[in-house]
């Protein structure tokens, strides 16, 4: 009788660990979406907040314009269960003119107003991807965005001229296209609003070159 329930208790054991890499096995292609298949994301740009007009009765018109130097047109890579890129990440939406829809509605929001003649913000967009990584139990999103945002006046002076970076990430169960989508979008706004948020940026939209 012993004999036999050591047996079984034998069998239990070979059978659960046959079963769970099994499980672990099939759950990894629903941890990762559509893996192979190209993933495609519509990035919209969402004002964080209502913000009040702070330009002066002097201040200068504004333009503005979004150069694309990024190295790649792909927003993010779709990964598998073992952490092994397997499809890449497109945006449907224009990545540079999605840019500066965001910096324009910010300016008005703000009361400055678009016309030629005047200041010019210049955005030079150097990176903006979303990055999936694997974890234990779950995984993370983690997407960021880099560019160069300067001010330049009608005479070709540079009022402002920084860096800017913007980030987002959290825990996600899927690494695909939706996920990477909420954190491409959560990254921009991060980074515009480290610009708006930036009292010398309004200061050279403002000041005028005889007050500089």
């Amino acid at each position: 009788m012993q004999m036999i329930l050591i047996l079984r208790m034998l069998s239990d054991r070979l059978t659960r660990s046959l079963l769970i890499p099994g499980l672990v096995a099939a759950s990894m292609p629903l941890l990762s979406g559509c893996a192979f298949t190209t993933g495609h994301v519509n990035l919209a740009y969402e004002p964080t907040s209502q913000e009040t007009k702070m330009a002066k009765a002097d201040s200068l018109p504004v333009m503005v314009q979004v150069i694309d130097k990024r190295p790649t047109q792909t927003v993010g890579q779709k990964i598998n269960g073992f952490g092994m890129k397997t499809a890449d990440i497109v945006s449907n939406s224009d990545v540079p003119a999605t840019l500066k829809t965001a910096f324009e509605t910010e300016l008005h929001s703000r009361g400055f107003t678009d016309r030629a003649g005047g200041n010019v913000v210049s955005v030079s967009l150097s990176n903006f991807q979303n990055q999936f990584s694997i974890g234990f139990f779950s995984g993370e999103a983690s997407a960021t965005m880099g560019m160069d945002v300067s001010v330049k006046r009608p005479d070709g002076s540079v009022a402002y001229d920084r860096f800017i970076t913007g980030e987002s990430k959290d825990w996600t169960m899927i690494s695909g296209e939706d996920n990477a989508e909420r954190m491409l979008n959560a990254a921009m706004r991060n980074a515009v609003s480290k610009v708006f948020n930036d009292n010398a940026f309004i200061e050279a939209l403002n000041n005028s070159p005889k007050t500089m």
